[in-house]
């Protein structure tokens, strides 16, 4: 188990030949909003040199200026759009791409030029990756018997040499055979010690002698879990594996995930695109676009305190409402169908912004249904979504099309005994505490002071 560290990382792809300007991996990014270095940086600012290579016109930079820290013992979530580069990071990590810029630490051991064997991680993939030739028993020792132990790797006699390989030869030609019939060397008894604790662990015990096609999907998730924990590596990299299991199974099998690396104790790095998994699953969530980390924070603080617009958006199903909003005075907000007056806390700061735009931005959960005022939101029911425990609306501002031109629609969530029909007219209120608001320009959050 170790800390992972990222240095101001950079990775560029060459664009092929004859694709004039459409790039083949990853895109060019556009200038971002500056998030706050607190939010992301480890030491001190950067100073790197980013390789020339990477400003020529046909190079396709995929992650720019990654700064990042993931404690020892920790579960990081690596979470974004489709295209961010989460999973180009994490193949860095493992050593499957070179990186075009900076460094990357596991523990105290610089690992930019190592092997992947030689990282010590293990990795999980989307696809299950088991040898179908094999049982699940050997699926997941075949690690193991890769992997000589210590005292083998030393130097030996060349009578010893030979020992060994009449013990290897013994071991391959009688493991077919049953099972007291076998010939075990010593390493082969640790391995079988080993591979019966795994699947103690993930209960799989009664699937040993089953072969892959033989499992269902979360069977051999679990299989391939297992032989990702058998080599005890000091960090566990997980590709997004979970995507090719039902809703159910998907659930079950979260909850495994971090009961067993709460139990294991061992660095994670986890890479996925549903923010859902990345808020139940993570001690801290890196929330990537375009190749840049926006923000690094716990859950619950991502949720509450976005750093910026896209963080607020992504961060939350069903995700964060956006008004556009005039600042009339340092704590009134206007908009063509309402006004809202704001609590005193928020003159100091949006005293720069009188007369300007921003953007509004407020969940679903705190929109409530009220009666007609000037502070209140009138609105027309386009959806009603009954799910049961909860109801969501899929409403429009009501007003003039030459105001409402290009408005998104809001979404309000009501508790399930309440009924709406579609074309109802509503209003609902804000809970001003709960507001975000949001610079038109940068999309950078602004907080109030105090």
């Amino acid at each position: 188990m170790a800390q992972v560290v990222f240095e101001d990382v950079y990775k560029s792809f060459p664009a092929r030949k004859g694709d004039g300007q459409r790039p083949t991996r990853g895109h060019r990014t556009p200038t971002l909003a500056p998030v706050e270095p607190g939010l992301i940086q480890v030491g001190q600012p950067s100073t790197a040199q980013v390789p020339l290579e990477q400003t020529k016109t046909d190079a396709v930079t995929v992650l720019r200026r990654i700064n990042l820290m993931v404690k020892d013992g920790e579960f990081m979530v690596l979470v974004g759009p489709s295209g961010c580069g989460k999973s180009t990071l994490l193949r860095l990590i493992a050593g499957l791409e070179p990186l075009t810029a900076g460094s990357i630490w596991i523990g105290d051991r610089k690992i930019n030029h190592l092997p992947p064997k030689a990282r010590d991680i293990a990795m999980v993939f989307q696809s299950y990756a088991l040898y179908p030739h094999m049982s699940v028993y050997n699926n997941l020792a075949f690690g193991l018997r890769r992997t000589q132990p210590q005292r083998l790797q030393q130097r030996r006699s060349p009578i010893k040499a030979v020992q060994k390989g009449l013990e290897s030869g013994l071991v391959g030609l009688t493991r077919s055979l049953p099972k007291p019939l076998r010939y075990q060397s010593r390493h082969e008894q640790l391995i079988e010690q080993k591979v019966q604790q795994v699947a103690e662990v993930l209960q799989i015990e009664a699937l040993l002698d089953r072969f892959p096609k033989q499992l269902s999907g979360g069977q051999k998730q679990r299989v391939a879990l297992g032989r990702a924990m058998a080599r005890d590596p000091q960090v566990f990299l997980m590709d997004e594996p979970l995507s090719n299991l039902d809703a159910k199974l998907r659930t079950q099998t979260r909850t495994q995930i971090v009961k067993l690396q709460r139990q294991l104790g061992t660095t994670t790095v986890y890479v996925t695109h549903d923010q859902t998994e990345a808020m139940t699953m993570g001690d801290r969530i890196a929330v990537m676009n375009a190749g840049q980390i926006q923000q690094v924070a716990s859950p619950l603080e991502l949720y509450h305190h976005p750093a910026n617009r896209f963080v607020a958006q992504f961060i939350g199903s069903p995700p964060m409402n956006f008004i556009p909003m005039q600042v009339k005075t340092p704590c009134c907000l206007h908009h063509p169908q309402f006004s809202l007056t704001l609590p005193d806390q928020w003159a100091n700061t949006l005293q720069p912004y009188q007369g300007q735009t921003l953007t509004l931005g407020i969940r679903p959960e705190h929109l409530v249904l009220a009666t007609a005022a000037p502070d209140h939101v009138p609105v027309q029911v386009e959806l009603v979504e009954a799910l049961g425990h909860e109801t969501y609306l899929s409403l429009h501002l009501r007003g003039n099309k030459t105001t409402l031109e290009g408005s998104e629609p809001l979404i309000a969530r009501i508790d399930s005994h309440e009924q709406v029909d579609l074309g109802t007219q509503l209003w609902l209120s804000m809970q001003l505490d709960k507001i975000h608001l949001f610079d038109d320009q940068t999309e950078t959050a602004i907080c109030p002071q105090g």
